[in-house]
């Protein structure tokens, strides 16, 4: 149950992503790019709705039509209030579940695939977009970022405290690393979710990404040298991103026969 005070808060949080949102060039190139990921991996519309889990500012609806908007805290924007772990929709009845920056913060990830396993029809797909811990990536996380990084977490324990209350904006960031960034975490998700086919892991984002400031401030780059660090960037090789990545894209197909 979400208190009163925490709804507050959190929705005080979506405004100032918004703002930030509007007010910095490099973030919204960013991110772009990064929804234009997401959609190049969704299957056919004919499967069922796609729904955002954790939609929050709710930028995604600038990128994919159609996309529902969820979020366990609801604001305007939004299209119904929906928990990770608890969907409010029928059996097989979803073509896509979308999450941008949703899996490190939830309390039981397991919880998560068990629904979205239920939930997705033959061929549905979850397409996420989460920070990835590279030798780069790891000292911006582990010390200049808001959000906590453990390694030493198992990511598909059973959930063992009660989240209510939980600040839904708490997390750890190393959570989708640990469960497919490693060939031991990809095989434990295999054995644990035998429907759930990991169909690919992509690293992506270089030091552009924290060079755009972020949701916190303006970038620290003038935009002109911030555009040239990213064209860079982007004609850089896949696999230098094992090493300078910040980003990792999963797509997840739910294979019921």
């Amino acid at each position: 149950m979400i208190t009163e005070e925490l709804r507050l808060r959190t929705l005080a949080r979506y405004e100032r992503h918004r703002e930030a949102w509007g007010a910095n060039e490099a973030l919204r190139i960013l991110y772009a790019e990064w929804y234009g990921r997401i959609a190049k991996q969704l299957p056919d519309p004919a499967l069922g709705p796609f729904i955002e889990i954790g939609s929050g500012p709710g930028l995604a609806r600038s990128f994919i039509p159609g996309l529902k908007l969820t979020d366990i805290v609801l604001a305007s924007w939004h299209d119904g209030e929906a928990s990770a772990d608890r969907l409010p929709v029928a059996d097989a009845s979803l073509g896509a579940l979308v999450l941008f920056d949703v899996l490190h913060h939830l309390s039981s990830p397991a919880s998560f695939f068990d629904e979205a396993a239920r939930a997705l029809a033959d061929g549905g797909r979850i397409v996420m977009c989460e920070p990835y811990v590279s030798p780069v990536s790891f000292p911006a996380y582990k010390w200049f970022h808001p959000e906590s990084l453990v390694l030493g977490v198992d990511p598909l324990a059973d959930q063992v405290e009660d989240p209510s209350g939980k600040d839904p904006f708490d997390g750890n960031q190393a959570i989708p690393m640990l469960t497919f960034g490693r060939k031991v975490g990809l095989a434990r998700f295999a054995k644990r979710f035998p429907t759930l086919v990991v169909r690919s892991v992509e690293r992506f984002a270089g030091l552009a990404h924290p060079a755009s400031g972020g949701f916190g401030r303006s970038p620290f780059l003038p935009m002109a040298l911030w555009r040239l660090l990213y064209a860079a960037e982007r004609r850089l090789p896949s696999w230098v991103y094992r090493l300078i990545g910040f980003r990792m894209l999963i797509v997840i197909e739910n294979r019921k026969h």
